[in-house]
């Protein structure tokens, strides 16, 4: 029913609102490097003239950047990235650690890369007819937060750096029109629930992770992350532990073809196996990745 609904609003160049009776949603999932996927089935959307056809269109993590390089027609050369640009030290650095610097240097993506290796155009984004949510976890609440209405190219960009700084990894909490935020995976790592919630009848779900794998505490985020980020937020360093059983649940409705509230029809795409490292730098498993994600949507529109 989604692909059907999608197909139409391409073949008459409809912009939201549509007129169709459905409102349908696009939720681009992330994983820092393992965005890559959901960069490729982005760019899929854009070659088959979807790029307008959604009434909203959510993002978390790598994903809301993701989303913001389709919204602006640039997804394929948003997806170059991840191979061409920030698969090296200068973006991600274990040695960092012994500095006290952030592993994953987001700054470098967002200031450089974003602004002038491979520019966003940060006013086809801000001026879509299809909103972009960013989600984020808000620091004091420990919660999710939808980061929306963005008045300028500076807002848009602080709220994608809210959104994808990894607790511990990316360095500390950044500071959103007065609130502070961390990466969208401690609370919403699919912004399918937040979709749901807001009202749309129908979801198309680009998801990173071939199947319902399973998001266990490792040895390293036992040593190095928990204890860090448990200091700044206990609240947080429990979601960070807990996280596998939310996502499995949200998974699982996805399979069912439903939101967690049963009120919308999901559409969950994946990519075949194998799963992509979140701090992947091979620029040949990158390109992989993204193809994979690429061919997984064609293959679910019939191309």
């Amino acid at each position: 029913m989604i692909v059907e609904l999608l197909r139409a609003r391409a073949a008459r160049a409809s912009r939201a609102p549509h007129g169709d009776g459905a409102s349908i949603a696009l939720c681009v999932e992330g994983g820092a490097m393992r965005g890559v996927v959901s960069a490729g089935m982005v760019s899929a959307l854009e070659d088959l003239g979807l790029v307008r056809a959604f009434d909203a269109v959510y993002g978390s993590s790598a994903g809301a950047i993701n989303a913001a390089y389709f919204l602006a027609g640039q997804a394929a050369f948003g997806t170059a990235i991840y191979a061409e640009d920030i698969n090296n030290r200068h973006f991600i650095d274990l040695r960092r650690i012994l500095t006290g610097g952030p592993v994953v240097d987001l700054g470098f993506l967002l200031d450089d890369v974003a602004v002038k290796r491979k520019p966003l155009d940060t006013a086809r984004v801000l001026g879509s007819p299809s909103p972009l949510t960013v989600m984020a976890t808000d620091v004091a609440t420990a919660s999710r937060a939808a980061l929306r209405g963005f008045r300028d190219a500076p807002a848009l960009f602080t709220a994608l750096r809210a959104g994808a700084t990894m607790p511990v990894l990316a360095g500390p909490p950044v500071t959103h029109e007065g609130r502070q935020y961390l990466d969208a995976s401690l609370t919403e790592p699919i912004p399918v629930s937040v979709a749901e919630a807001d009202g749309h009848t129908h979801i198309l779900a680009l998801l990173t992770r071939p199947g319902a794998s399973p998001r266990a505490t490792t040895a390293f985020d036992r040593w190095y992350v928990l204890p860090r980020l448990r200091r700044l937020s206990p609240a947080l360093a429990d979601l960070y532990a807990g996280r596998g059983e939310p996502y499995a649940g949200l998974l699982s409705a996805i399979d069912r073809g439903r939101g967690p509230l049963g009120r919308s029809s999901v559409l969950g795409l994946r990519p075949a196996p194998p799963v992509v490292s979140k701090l992947e730098r091979s620029s040949d498993v990158l390109r992989r990745a993204a193809r994979g994600g690429f061919d997984a949507v064609m293959q679910a529109f019939g191309k």
